[in-house]
């Protein structure tokens, strides 16, 4: 079996609860292509929110461990160099052109970032004190991640992305959906020590920005359809007008949106 190792990726940037707040959760958030760990916890320790003039999503969520992983460099079929990406892809408009570019990357990225996400869960005692999430790529990279677990989390924030391997998933949704972690296990060539059975327990929140014009509303709202499809509980918010020509959080709302959610999510009693 191929796998990636940990260290071929760099050190996640993390930012710890606000002392003396005690360490109640963590979310796990990937970044979209080109873009790192550090920039997109930088970009959003910026961008507003709702509250006072210097508060953004971190300071309304002090109990919150903050996790962001970057991916490593590959090389990019689409632009013929390397690019910082979680995966290979070959087109934003249609995701699954030349789906088995995605393979190697995506199969590297669920080690590592299952690895991660184990680390967090152990710590914490409760898979259900753990959120993954991610933006454009980070998003796609993450509900993949999500689909080849047989446990909950506490859940699960998209914004700008779209649904790997559609046409697959959606196909599993309508008929077999309880094996889905087992057949993109199998797809991905990752190891599966669980039952093969889909826990759709863990709530998911979607966003996708109407004027996006880097990955398409419809991609945004078929990753949408899946899910429920699949019987997970889905959150849809739909936004306009958002920055870098709609795909990036709205603000405020978006980022309001992230807050709430995780407030709602995390609201578990501090660890003994």
């Amino acid at each position: 079996m191929n796998s990636a190792h940990p260290h071929e990726y760099p050190t996640p940037h993390t930012i710890h609860p606000t002392a003396p707040r005690p360490h109640t959760c963590t979310v796990v958030f990937l970044h979209g292509r080109g873009s790192s760990g550090l920039e997109l916890a930088d970009e959003l320790s910026s961008s507003k929110i709702s509250g006072p003039p210097e508060a953004n999503i971190f300071s309304q969520l002090p109990h919150v461990k903050w996790v962001f992983p970057t991916a490593k460099p590959r090389f990019s079929t689409i632009f013929q160099q390397e690019v910082t990406e979680w995966f290979d892809i070959y087109s934003l408009s249609d995701p699954s052109e030349r789906g088995e570019l995605q393979i190697e990357g995506l199969r590297e990225a669920v080690l590592f970032l299952r690895d991660l996400l184990d680390k967090e869960i152990v710590m914490l005692k409760d898979s259900k004190r753990v959120i993954l999430g991610g933006i454009s790529q980070g998003e796609a990279t993450a509900l993949v991640l999500l689909l080849t677990r047989d446990y909950s989390l506490g859940g699960f924030m998209g914004f700008s992305g779209w649904m790997p391997f559609a046409r697959r998933v959606q196909d599993k949704s309508l008929t077999n959906s309880f094996q889905l972690p087992q057949d993109l296990n199998y797809l991905l060539r990752t190891s599966w020590k669980g039952d093969g059975h889909l826990n759709h327990d863990t709530p998911v929140l979607i966003g996708h920005g109407r004027d996006d014009a880097y990955v398409d509303f419809t991609l945004g709202s078929q990753a949408r359809d899946i899910l429920q499809n699949l019987g997970y509980k889905v959150d849809w918010r739909e936004y306009k007008g958002a920055e870098q020509e709609g795909h990036w959080f709205k603000e405020p709302e978006g980022l309001d949106d992230i807050v709430q959610f995780v407030k709602e999510k995390c609201t578990v009693s501090p660890l003994e």
